[in-house]
């Protein structure tokens, strides 16, 4: 018989070797499926949430628990979730609208032979903040891969502007998935954490931007012809599918005027949705179901241009549920390592001793930095520190917001550098070129985290602020 009077299990005081017990299990799923068998990290993630598991039970927490743990780190997240859905819609809803493929149209229109790869960077941190930075890297990146290749510039200074601008897009954006998630992780509201880090975001960018320039400037003098013969088709492509004008900007209009009045974060994408649904009936003229569908499932383009093709077929609630899904695991392995004990062992010997903003700015950017390497993933890089540091963050007055911009400026951009991490693979399989090649050149991804240090660094409560 079962002994009901059985005396509950005595809890152990998490020590540090134990959470670097279950991060290097982690770290050594991470790798294995992500570095070496190249597969997404969703099944090493749910390997994480085990080995935290198991580590806390060893530990004397019970199974409710440990439940209550994973369920409080998704709760935190589920803000993040639905804005995540609403971006899908957006995106649909823009794309079949004509909002993205104007801001692609008259990007495009701009582009000047002489100052190539400052044009390719800005280009693409326009497209990036409607499609994100993979959507930009795998379709208008390619095209200055081409671009650029008949100018005769080298093709990692190429891979380096394009990703450079796709990436400054990613964290300026409140329609990222890298922004929302350091919300998330930061506890805070993203339009707030965008606020925060757009001032140093910009700044970068404009200094990447004139090192691009100068880096290009004996590229490209004089050959119009070799960019008018690429961008030509793709603009007459746009034309011949979509009515291109400035009315198809009234979508993003409307939420840039939701973000300035301070609307929360889901009903101004919300706001952006409807409006773009409205361009798709009156200007487009799409019926009734289309609106629903690319909405849904995301819009199809059939220009018969292969890379506007894959450009422009993107969006939907439905095709949010990966990047979804990995953040849900993602924060419930926070909170198990939070809920156990773990979280405070693996932080307190690196915070106990640091009590300036600028420290713990500076660790925050390099823990995101290091967890890019060894648990080679973008939502990993921004979730995790987010979890760790925000407590203590939080307890020497700094805000939320603040935190949530060391996390893009640390985890996000550096992700492609890394050549096992998800998002190095992703370019170099994309645009052909390894890590190790265009690193050097992507400027904007090297500069950033020391400029969020520097911020950090200089930075006093009185001025922390939103």
């Amino acid at each position: 018989m079962l002994n009901r009077n059985r005396k509950p299990r005595q809890k152990k005081r998490p020590q540090l070797h134990h959470a670097l017990l279950t991060v290097g299990v982690m770290a050594a799923a991470m790798l294995t499926a992500v570095g070496i068998l190249h597969t997404s990290p969703h099944i090493p993630l749910v390997f994480g949430c085990l080995a935290a598991g198991l580590t806390a039970w060893y530990l004397g927490s019970s199974w409710d628990e440990i439940l209550e743990g994973m369920i409080g780190g998704i709760t935190d997240s589920l803000e993040a979730v639905l804005i995540l859905l609403m971006i899908g819609m957006v995106v649909g809803t823009w794309i079949a609208g004509g909002t993205v493929p104007t801001l692609i149209c008259y990007g495009l229109k701009v582009i000047s032979p002489s100052a190539f790869l400052p044009s390719a960077m800005l280009i693409c941190a326009l497209v990036a903040c409607a499609i994100g930075s993979w959507g930009t890297v795998g379709t208008i990146g390619l095209a200055f891969m081409g671009i650029g290749t008949a100018l005769q510039i080298p093709a990692p200074m190429i891979c380096g502007a394009v990703i450079s601008g796709a990436y400054m897009g990613e964290v300026i954006s409140p329609l990222s998935d890298a922004t929302n998630l350091a919300a998330a992780a930061a506890g805070e509201n993203v339009f707030s954490v965008v606020k925060k880090t757009i001032p140093t975001a910009l700044t970068g960018g404009i200094m990447a931007a004139l090192m691009f320039a100068a880096a290009g400037m004996k590229f490209g003098g004089g050959q119009a012809d070799a960019v008018q013969q690429t961008v030509g088709p793709l603009v007459e492509s746009l034309r011949a599918q979509f009515h291109i004008s400035p009315v198809t900007l009234i979508p993003l209009v409307v939420m840039a005027a939701c973000i300035l009045a301070k609307v929360p974060a889901i009903p101004s994408m919300l706001s952006g949705s409807l409006a773009g649904m409205a361009t798709v009936l009156l200007v487009q003229k799409g019926s009734p179901a289309s609106v629903f569908i690319c909405a849904s499932e995301g819009y199809t383009s059939t220009t018969g241009n292969e890379m506007l093709d894959t450009l422009l077929t993107a969006g939907g609630l439905q095709n949010m549920m990966e990047p979804v899904s990995i953040i849900i695991l993602a924060m419930a392995f926070g909170g198990i390592m939070k809920e156990s004990g773990q979280m405070d062992a693996l932080v307190e010997p690196l915070v106990s001793r640091l009590h300036s903003i600028g420290g713990l700015s500076c660790l925050a950017v390099l823990s995101c930095v290091f967890l890019n390497v060894m648990l080679p993933d973008q939502y990993l890089a921004i979730s995790l520190p987010g979890q760790m540091y925000g407590p203590a963050m939080k307890k020497r007055g700094i805000p939320g917001s603040m935190l949530g911009a060391m996390l893009l400026g640390g985890g996000a951009v550096t992700s492609p550098l890394v050549p096992w991490n998800t998002c190095g693979i992703y370019c170099r399989t994309l645009l052909g070129v390894s890590p190790a090649a265009y690193g050097r050149w992507t400027f904007y991804g090297l500069m950033l985290p020391v400029l969020f240090m520097i911020k950090g660094a200089i930075s006093r409560k009185t001025r922390t602020r939103v």
